[in-house]
């Protein structure tokens, strides 16, 4: 982990304090820990570039057990999600299309960029690509998928940093993010709402928040939620962003699929 990244975090425990390597680091990678904060003094584990402010978690639902699974980490982007997607749009969206729009989406993001909910890789590892001059950081929950997505990472030769975090809360501080990125995530989180209130407090003035979630009808949408699944419509997601303070949105739908964004004023 880049020390220039470890400057844009903040304690998920306090709120509000600063982490610094408890040993001390002579060059500008910190590859293992543990991290301090400054203001509350909680530790939390750097292992391989990877700071963990998790640990371990007890009583997941059937969807959180699924994604801590190492062989769905492993076969997640070649196996699983190409066949929900194929499943959901009729082979009307593939992973390409899909990134294309939201790298157009993105646009020109004036600082760093963070992969929420990055899973295995597969975007983060483009936005790397794409954005050589600035931090992307991965964020997920799950360890065998930041584990996945680091071994993929090293063999593309690309460079990004890695964040354990639990949301709908974001570890980091105050205007410091250029972009935050969310490809199919927004629907497995029940309090999009406090996530858009966070997306708008790290993001800098312009920055934008891009995202990748589905909608379904309002007869089918209880089975969906049923089994953990949260599908919005368009005039939801329009509703939560404007009262987070997010600003000009804009989406392209591909049915069942919303591709969309919004910015920080």
């Amino acid at each position: 982990m880049r020390r220039a990244t470890l400057d844009l975090l903040r304690c998920p425990k306090c709120g509000a304090g600063s982490l610094v390597p408890e040993a001390d680091v002579a060059d500008l990678a910190m590859s293992f820990g543990p991290a301090r904060c400054l203001g509350c003094s909680a530790r939390f584990p750097v292992h391989d570039g990877l700071i963990d402010f998790v640990g371990d978690r007890a009583r997941l639902g059937p969807l959180q057990q699924a994604m801590e699974q190492p062989w769905i980490a492993r076969s997640w982007e070649r196996y699983v999600r190409p066949a929900v997607d194929t499943v959901l749009s009729q082979g009307r969206l593939d992973h390409d299309s899909e990134y294309t729009v939201l790298r157009n989406l993105l646009g020109s993001p004036p600082g760093p960029i963070v992969d929420l909910g990055c899973g295995a890789g597969l975007i983060l590892r483009r936005l790397s690509r794409d954005f050589p001059s600035l931090p992307v950081i991965g964020v997920d929950v799950s360890r065998p998928m930041l584990e996945e997505a680091m071994a993929q990472l090293r063999e593309h030769a690309e460079a990004a940093d890695f964040v354990r975090a639990q949301v709908p809360g974001l570890p980091f501080n105050d205007a410091s993010l250029g972009a935050v990125v969310a490809v199919g995530l927004v629907h497995l989180l029940d309090d999009l709402d406090t996530l858009l209130s966070e997306v708008a407090r790290v993001l800098k003035p312009r920055g934008r928040f891009v995202a990748t979630t589905y909608e379904v009808g309002a007869m089918t949408r209880p089975l969906h939620r049923g089994v953990g699944l949260h599908p919005r419509s368009e005039a939801t997601l329009r509703g939560i962003s404007s009262r987070a303070g997010l600003v000009a949105f804009e989406r392209v739908k591909v049915p069942p699929f919303v591709l969309w964004k919004v910015e920080r004023p």
